[in-house]
């Protein structure tokens, strides 16, 4: 099977899995005192929560320590680990710090443009702009940033590279 069609439907599996649909039981006559307290519910209402995918408009909502922060991501030239936090490194050498992991970061960008090539680091292939061979080896980027492949995810980086660029 061909691994670009695994990867899409193991994305698309844990996109169905972060949907959560809360509903309120019809047997219940009057909402708990705790509901009441965080989420005032009425008796028909559905909520739900979804966290998607960035949307076709091309456009991804980021939670900084601000509030939402609106981004292309055609823009985000590499994403950065630092704890239970990311930066997001732009093309225009801007960085945001989001309230997110890196993987949680991944999951949101389901473009097969984005590719992991050491525990603190993804890139957009979009703007690679050359690859080292060594023993991980190493990524030059468009904005002239280098950064590291690990011995770990050098076979599956390399994949992704036949897969986008054929």
């Amino acid at each position: 099977m061909d691994f670009c069609l695994i990867k899409s439907k193991i994305k698309n599996a844990a996109a169905m899995l972060n949907t959560i649909v809360v509903r309120r039981r019809p047997e219940m006559a009057e909402p708990s005192a705790s509901l009441t307290r965080s989420v005032p519910v009425k008796h028909t209402q559905e909520l739900e929560f979804v966290t998607r995918p960035a949307p076709e408009a091309g456009k991804i909502a980021l939670p900084t320590m601000e509030g939402l922060c609106f981004e292309k991501v055609k823009h985000i030239t590499y994403l950065e680990a630092s704890g239970n936090y990311t930066v997001l490194h732009f093309k225009d050498k801007r960085q945001v710090l989001i309230c997110k992991t890196l993987r949680e970061v991944e999951q949101m960008l389901s473009d097969r443009a984005f590719v992991r090539i050491h525990r603190s680091h993804t890139i957009h292939l979009k703007h690679l702009k050359k690859y080292v061979r060594g023993k991980g080896g190493q990524v030059l980027l468009q904005n002239g940033v280098m950064l590291t492949v690990s011995t770990g995810q050098k076979e599956s980086f390399l994949a992704h590279l036949k897969c986008y660029f054929g």
